[in-house]
């Protein structure tokens, strides 16, 4: 018998949508069977490894504790006497109580999921786990529960591990918790870019940055496991919004910054988190029904390399841009390099070829020179600090073993980061990070009882990293004198807790500097302390980067206040018998411990490294006093982070300050840091040494390396610099410029360092120019002869420097284009 024309047609629709509806089935469960394989190990991957075999070791004796420990009557009024702080209503550390008891099941959840242990599908450690979550959701986190204290525990840090114990117990799951589980989620997270107020309505506040990506993963993995398209588009396009650059507040900036908590760099913190998220989100949707699209893909790929690749020095995530973070004693730098690494090698699992090769490249150089592991980056878990994931395992172990990619060096050169203040500097066997503050960035953060003594961390803290890769790690930063940081001009200002979430601005905006070529800069910094530690200290900070060296300046250094001012040289942990030498003009210095000693007339120093290559030597240009402190020093964790150990540990510093007295009035310094040379290369260099100082006071500091042909200035009024006694170079505005001459040419480099003029900066050089080589859009050339004048537009540039290159011999072969 015939069917109908419109009763075919409405069977074909119902067929139709079935088949649509079993093929989106699928694609669920392909996302979540995916995600499994994540968290818990590949189990097509091979099992027969010592690392992975001790990680899983580790994650089941976790397990194990947790199961012994738990309290299985549904009455209880705890599933572990030591997680149970639920009377702090008002409190941070009650909402932290609610995400360390969901850790915990999620930890149990991952052993009962991994093979190749004694928990794996133990009908005990089921049972517990069932129990757990059946009582958290009846007791603390359900679609009813009224949050409280940390917003951030109920909306990311407990349905984060949610949705992974879901995933992992995916089929023990009864569908009554399953779907009272996924509504509690509703309830905190009902949309992934935007925060929610404490009713569950939508706050107007816009989550940005890692927050909304944590979030994003939350919601796609919440409509996985309900089997709803919506919730996973919706994770899915929230990424999006994260990788628009931006000109202020949170987020990705063109010159490759991060920026979270509206003035906060935050890299290798938050833009970790985020790396972390980036690398999930892909590997979670890539062969899914709803593919992220190549053009967000490519600025994931885009950012790993701009944005956090430069920070990593020799597997170490720098300081300079980890906040509150490097108050936590299991989060050394090398822990946060570590992970980004990782992520890293994740994206290049789905990333296009050219993309893939320098990030397996990168991952292996950083892997084969990291040595604050020991010898075996991979290996074991040693119980400090986080242990790599089965999945992390597999994937850099792939990446080491390929023998078609090659270990990459680490680049030398200079980069500006001018939108979050913060400048770093490769050269041979050394990095080194400068943190400055603005009217734009934060001096610190301090929130959650985190980064308590953190005064000083950015105002213009110089971090130095070389051979010894353990300089910021073993105790460094709750024993270092938080007040006498290297690279700082202190007097010892910020006393008490900080206020939480602060914003300490500087009230000087003169932040910034300009660089040529990717390997020299002119980097300078004003400072008022009044709206940080209270303090009237003002004054000029300079640092050239030039190559294998640092000339680092001050100028026009006040204050009207009773405590003695000095700039910290250096402060720098010794070995572990602090026995490093200290040579000043060619005498060693005693080894004792003890009171500070003003040696006089000092023109070279040089402070021994903990291993081979760590040296540094310092080059006074004007023969100072200079103080010298070797001392042993005692604190706390919990001194500085509440949640940390009350234990006191121990490190011994030697440290190197120019004083300026009391009330000093327009003083200024020069000293010359010279990183990995020996006594003897010091002493070489003291005796016939490049660099000249040719300005240092309230309107410019300039310096001129005879050897390089470079000049670095910082104009921080109009005016004129001189070069053996002849006008050079001249500005009508306040602005940074480095320029090189050599090979028969020109190189300059400007920036607005304020950030605030919208108009022009007008450079006049003392030289005759024959041509034109090449110059930024925004810069147009006036006249070559008698002198070269140029105006650069540097409004709207956010800091960025703009260069020109200029011929002095009209017969110089053009440039290979």
């Amino acid at each position: 018998m015939l069917l109908k024309k419109s009763v075919k047609n409405s069977l074909f629709a119902v067929l139709l949508g079935a088949c649509a509806a079993a093929a989106q089935a699928d694609g669920f469960d392909q996302m979540r069977l995916r995600w499994e394989a994540r968290l818990a190990g590949d189990p097509g991957a091979s099992q027969d490894d010592a690392d992975v075999r001790a990680t899983k070791r580790s994650v089941a004796a976790a397990a194990q504790r947790y199961l012994v420990t738990m309290d299985g009557d549904v009455n209880a009024t705890a599933l572990w006497s030591d997680a149970a702080d639920w009377n702090n209503p008002n409190g941070i550390v009650a909402s932290a109580t609610v995400t360390s008891n969901y850790a915990r099941i999620e930890t149990m959840a991952m052993a009962y999921a991994q093979q190749g242990t004694p928990l794996y599908r133990s009908a005990a450690l089921r049972s517990a786990i069932l129990h757990g979550l059946e009582w958290m959701d009846a007791r603390h986190y359900h679609a009813r529960a009224a949050p409280y204290g940390n917003w951030w525990d109920w909306q990311i840090g407990v349905p984060l591990r949610l949705v992974n114990v879901l995933t992992l117990m995916n089929s023990e799951i009864a569908p009554a918790l399953l779907s009272r589980c996924l509504a509690a989620i509703d309830r905190f997270v009902p949309d992934p870019g935007w925060r929610a107020l404490p009713d569950g309505a939508l706050d107007k506040t816009a989550e940005t940055g890692a927050n909304r990506l944590d979030k994003a993963l939350v919601v796609a993995l919440r409509g996985v496991l309900g089997r709803s398209a919506r919730h996973v588009k919706a994770g899915r396009d929230a990424i999006s919004q994260t990788l628009v650059p931006v000109s202020a507040g949170d987020g990705f900036y063109a010159d490759g910054s991060f920026v979270q908590h509206a003035h906060v760099a935050y890299t290798g913190s938050y833009g970790l988190v985020a790396l972390d998220d980036y690398a999930k989100l892909i590997y979670l949707f890539s062969r899914s029904d709803w593919p992220i699209g190549d053009a967000l893909l490519a600025s994931v790929f885009r950012s790993a390399r701009e944005t956090y690749a430069p920070w990593i020095f020799d597997g170490a995530m720098a300081d300079a841009v980890r906040g509150r973070r490097i108050s936590s004693r299991l989060q050394s730098d090398h822990e946060a390099g570590r992970r980004a690494i990782a992520a890293i090698a994740s994206l290049a699992q789905a990333a296009p070829p050219g993309d893939a090769a320098w990030m397996k490249a990168a991952v292996k150089g950083w892997i084969e020179r990291d040595m604050a592991f020991g010898s075996n980056y991979l290996g074991s878990p040693t119980g400090v600090g986080a242990v790599l994931s089965v999945y992390d395992l597999h994937t850099l172990k792939a990446v080491m073993a390929d023998p078609a990619t090659v270990g990459a060096a680490e680049e030398q050169g200079v980069r500006i980061f001018a939108s979050m203040d913060r400048v770093l500097q490769r050269g041979p066997g050394f990095g080194a990070t400068l943190s400055m503050f603005s009217d734009r960035i934060s001096a610190f953060e301090f929130g959650n009882g985190e980064h308590a003594r953190s005064w000083w961390n950015g105002i213009g803290m110089l971090n130095l990293y070389n051979a010894d890769q353990t300089q910021y790690d073993a105790n460094f930063w709750p024993t270092v004198d938080a007040m006498r940081l290297p690279g700082t001009t202190t007097d010892r200002s910020g006393t008490g807790l900080p206020k939480a979430w602060n914003f300490y601005a500087n009230r000087a905006s003169w932040v910034g500097g300009a660089q040529i070529n990717g390997r020299h800069a002119s980097i300078g910094m004003a400072f008022d302390l009044r709206g940080v530690t209270g303090s009237d200290l003002q004054g000029k900070k300079s640092w050239f980067m030039f190559g294998d060296k640092i000339v680092a300046t001050g100028s026009d250094i006040s204050s009207g206040g009773a405590a003695p001012v000095e700039t910290i040289v250096e402060n720098r942990k010794l070995n572990f018998e602090a026995s490093n030498p200290l040579t000043v003009n060619g005498e060693l210095q005693p080894l004792a411990l003890g009171a500070p000693v003003t040696l006089a007339d000092v023109r070279w120093a040089h402070l021994a490294g903990s291993v081979p290559g760590a040296g540094i030597g310092y080059y006074f240009p004007q023969a100072q006093a200079v103080t010298s402190l070797r001392e042993s020093r005692t604190d706390r964790w919990q001194a500085i982070n509440g949640f940390e150990s009350p234990d006191p540990v121990h490190n011994a510093f030697l440290s190197l300050a120019i004083g300026h007295g009391i009330r000093p009035q327009g003083q200024g310094y020069i000293y010359v840091l010279l990183p990995g040379a020996s006594a003897a290369a010091t002493a070489a260099y003291a005796a016939h040494p490049t660099i000249e100082l040719l300005a240092n006071d309230g309107n410019a500091s300039a310096v001129h390396d005879k050897l390089l042909g470079l000049t670095g200035i910082n104009f921080w009024n109009p005016g004129m610099v001189r070069l053996d006694g002849a006008p050079y170079v001249g500005s009508d505005s306040a602005a940074a410029v480095v320029l090189q001459e050599q090979d028969g040419k020109l190189t300059l480099g400007v920036a607005d360092p304020t950030q605030h003029n919208m108009g022009e900066i007008t450079i006049e050089v003392h030289r005759r120019g024959a041509r034109l080589v090449q110059a930024d859009p925004a810069i147009t050339v006036i006249r070559l002869a008698p002198t070269v004048l140029f105006k650069a537009k540097v409004g709207a540039t956010a800091g960025r420097s703009l260069n020109v290159t200029l011929a002095f011999d009209p017969d110089l072969p053009e440039p290979v284009r």
